[in-house]
């Protein structure tokens, strides 16, 4: 008994391959053509997804599809490791593969259940060469029992004197082990090189397809930047929008507070009620224009749909100088039903507090001096200069006096019980209080605003 030992290829990983040449690219290029009508940056994304499902569907064909048989033949029929069991009266037939369905020696054989043996082989790859000449070998000595098979049979029709139904039997049987012998003979016909194409025509085919595809490939880049452009530019145009219609909005809702006094030597401040916004304090912080506003947007819509829903602070705005001060009271005063809060800020764009004695500055930065403190007025009776007896009023005035060309900002509102009478005579008290102190006083102005 005779045995050969060889490795083959055969049609188990026929699937994955079928997947990468076609399934993967129609099931993940038509889904991002549609879907990039919605998703511009979707376009990469999805080919790095589908080149890595292509890796993989290659590298599973290749396992699946290798593998290696050893078929040892005797008077009845062959075994085979990958097989099994076959006998010749089982085969129904050896059908020869096309001009371009496998390269020879490459064979199949299909049994009478429908069950089909492959082996498939690759006469380009140099290890192969040693396994053609097994398999070859395997098929001549496969051919020869076939045929003994059926001289045997030819020769036990002749010989035997069956009934009607038996003779039919036996010449089936015959004409089968001829057509076996005769497919099998017409297989070794296929001995030929397959047909190759011109180099210069791949090289040609390839160059087109490289073009077009780079062409295709800087289309959907530049549609992508385009679109991804046209985003920020909506992001930030929707952000100005909303914050326009924010600040109309503070405008209108901030009325409902009641009038602000103001009392400052600052001919371009005014002051208003802003609305305290506050900022996700776990969202990243993105310094490129458009990503930035992005959770701002959200911010502002919500505050545009529900004005009430946020805290107001009073607050000093000076545009020109870009200074946005926050009225806040002393952080020695105490909440008290009886007292009305009087605010007090100062600002100086041109000059900073020295540094501490004993102290080195690690920092260079300037930072413009600005102050705000409080002081507090009884709401029963009229003020008196007692009022401004405290550190605080103090710290505001040395300011005053030290650093020429500060800005002096007093507030105060009515929503506090304060009236405008009220306010003038503290005023008036400060007003004094600066003239003992030599702080020059004749570019302050008294104004009203948040009225109608």
């Amino acid at each position: 008994m005779k045995e050969y030992t060889f490795k083959y290829q055969n049609n188990s990983g026929l699937l994955y391959l079928i997947l990468v040449l076609v399934g993967i690219p129609l099931g993940i290029i038509l889904p991002t053509v549609w879907l990039m009508n919605y998703v511009q940056w979707i376009f990469w994304p999805n080919i790095i997804l589908m080149l890595c499902m292509m890796g993989f569907g290659v590298w599973r064909f290749v396992k699946k599809s290798r593998a290696m048989d050893t078929i040892s033949l005797d008077e009845n029929g062959f075994t085979s490791h990958s097989y099994g069991r076959v006998l010749y009266k089982d085969i129904h037939s050896i059908p020869p593969y096309g001009l371009l369905q496998a390269p020879p020696p490459s064979m199949r054989i299909k049994l009478n259940n429908g069950k089909k043996l492959v082996w498939l082989f690759n006469p380009d790859h140099p290890k192969s060469a040693a396994d053609i000449i097994i398999f070859t070998a395997f098929r001549e000595e496969l051919l020869r029992h076939l045929g003994q098979q059926a001289v045997v049979l030819q020769n036990e029709h002749l010989k035997e004197n069956i009934a009607t139904s038996g003779v039919a039997v036996g010449s089936k049987q015959k004409n089968n082990a001829k057509a076996l012998v005769s497919q099998l003979e017409e297989s070794k016909k296929r001995d030929y090189k397959y047909i190759a194409l011109p180099i210069s025509a791949v090289f040609a085919l390839v160059m087109l397809i490289r073009t077009c595809g780079a062409d295709f490939i800087q289309q959907q880049r530049d549609k992508e930047m385009a679109g991804f452009r046209d985003g920020i530019l909506s992001i930030e145009t929707d952000y100005e929008n909303n914050v326009q219609k924010a600040k109309n909005v503070a405008a209108e809702y901030g009325l409902t507070f009641g009038p602000i006094f103001l009392w400052t030597n600052d001919p371009r401040a005014t002051v208003v009620f802003s609305p305290d916004i506050p900022q996700d304090p776990y969202g990243a912080e993105i310094d490129v224009i458009g990503l930035r506003h992005v959770e701002d947007n959200k911010l502002l819509e919500q505050y545009i749909q529900h004005p009430d829903s946020v805290n107001y602070d009073l607050t000093v705005v000076n545009p020109a100088e870009k200074f946005y001060a926050v009225m806040n009271k002393s952080i020695f005063s105490r909440d008290d039903s009886l007292a009305i809060p009087i605010y007090l800020t100062v600002y100086n764009p041109k000059e900073s507090l020295p540094t501490p004695f004993g102290q080195q500055a690690v920092d260079s930065t300037f930072r413009p001096i600005r102050y705000s403190t409080s002081i507090a007025m009884p709401r029963a009776g009229e003020p008196k200069s007692e009022i401004l007896d405290n550190m605080d009023f103090a710290s505001v005035r040395s300011i005053l006096q030290k650093y020429k060309g500060t800005y002096f900002y007093m507030v105060a509102k009515e929503q506090d019980g304060l009236s405008a009478q009220q306010f003038e005579k503290i005023k008036m008290l400060v007003l004094t209080n600066f003239g003992k102190h030599g702080v020059d006083t004749g570019r302050f102005e008294s104004r009203r605003y948040n009225s109608k």
